[in-house]
């Protein structure tokens, strides 16, 4: 219902309008007659009350229009004098109300400009026309005055309908926008959200593959020179299938549960990982120094993944024979990585894939940063990376 009456809001003027003039015209009918012989003497009275009416039907759309045929119908009343009822003269009242409510700024002084004007002339009409200070020589000064601050009293609470109709739009507004940027937050964060479970999706599911990928093509070969070799190279590949199984879970049950993100795996499952990568034929060599003290899970998450996602693209990218080292430094208020990896290979991976990026935005997250490229022996690919301690990821 609201809705419906703030669409049809800009027809109650021209409706006020148009019921003024009707009713003004059954009053008058009577003595204001459009009859042959009469017309010299009427028309001036229903051009005044058409006038009138236009500029009460436009003073909110219009309100310069309105001004403008309200003065025309002064001026008129002016020049060629038509008696009426002095209640007609209500119809200024309302333009200048409407008018004052509608406009701002220097239309604003015009505004008030106008409703002293129309009092003044109003209050001569009533003198001049209908002679309503006669016998009472004291009624014009008190019209004279009375009148023109009528005007400038209705100017002033047509004045501050306005500025509070403004303020109720302004802070519509603002709860519009707000909303709008709610809802936009939501939909980034949403979009985070759907960025971060796409990563450790890829984090997982590289990983695995690679290590799986690595065993078969290992068991291939081995089945005919060494077949005894084979049983636990299918135990690795079943190994790593079960564990990515397990991780994508507690993923899924993670967005269930938690919204922010599980705290699973950590720092002190990287020697797991590490195994799993050097039963599928990567030789890693990993160097610790210092305990790691003071990173919330979120972190550790995220030096996790970045390790797995180095050590799986040196599976990957570094052929047979690949080699690693991952030196974990602690000593300083946080986490110092770096991941050099070599190979017969190229290991240097696509440098617009989704692993160097996933690891970039993972280190950034956590309140760090990191750099990947290629390193000065052939076919060698350093990562190196930072994240401070105890900073909300």
């Amino acid at each position: 219902m609201r809705e419906l009456l703030n669409r049809g809001r800009w027809l109650a003027e021209p409706v006020v309008a148009i019921v003024y003039f009707v009713l003004w015209a059954f009053a008058a009918v009577g003595t204001h007659q459009i009859l042959p012989g009469m017309l010299r003497s009427v028309l001036p009275f229903w051009a005044f009350l058409l006038l009138l009416s236009v500029a009460i039907g436009c003073s909110r759309l219009q309100p310069v229009v309105a001004m403008s045929a309200a003065t025309a119908a002064l001026l008129l009343q002016l020049v060629l004098p038509s008696a009426a009822e002095p209640a007609i003269y209500l119809g200024f009242g309302i333009v200048v109300l409407i008018v004052s409510a509608s406009v701002r700024g220097r239309w604003s002084v015009v505004a008030l400009a106008f409703a002293v004007g129309a009092g003044v002339s109003i209050a001569g009409l009533l003198c001049y026309i209908y002679g309503i200070d006669r016998g009472e020589p004291a009624l014009r000064p008190t019209l004279f005055i009375a009148l023109p601050l009528l005007g400038a009293f209705l100017w002033l609470a047509g004045t501050y309908v306005g500025l509070r109709s403004r303020a109720r739009e302004d802070q519509l507004a603002l709860a519009r926008t707000t909303a709008e940027l709610e809802r936009a937050e939501v939909e980034a964060t949403v979009t985070e959200e759907r960025e971060r479970i796409a990563q450790d999706v890829h984090d997982i599911m590289a990983h695995s593959l690679s290590v799986i990928l690595a065993q078969a093509d290992g068991a291939r070969f081995l089945a005919d020179e060494r077949p005894e070799a084979v049983p636990a190279a299918l135990a690795t590949i079943a190994d790593a299938a079960r564990t990515s199984l397990t991780e994508v879970r507690v993923l899924i049950e993670t967005l269930v549960s938690d919204p922010d993100g599980h705290s699973t795996p950590a720092l002190a499952d990287l020697d797991e990982l590490v195994q799993r990568l050097r039963d599928a034929g990567l030789a890693v060599e990993v160097e610790r120094f210092g305990e790691v003290e003071g990173l919330t899970a979120a972190q550790e998450l995220a030096a996790y993944r970045i390790v797995q996602e180095g050590l799986t693209n040196a599976l990957k990218h570094g052929g047979r024979g690949a080699s690693a080292r991952v030196v974990i430094d602690a000593r300083s208020p946080g986490l110092a990585l770096s991941i050099a990896s070599t190979g017969r290979a190229p290991v240097d991976p696509p440098q617009g894939g989704r692993g160097l990026h996933g690891m970039r935005e993972r280190a950034r997250l956590a309140g760090g940063w990191l750099e990947a490229g290629a390193d000065d022996t052939p076919g060698g690919f350093l990562v190196t990376g930072y994240i401070p301690a105890g900073v909300p990821a």
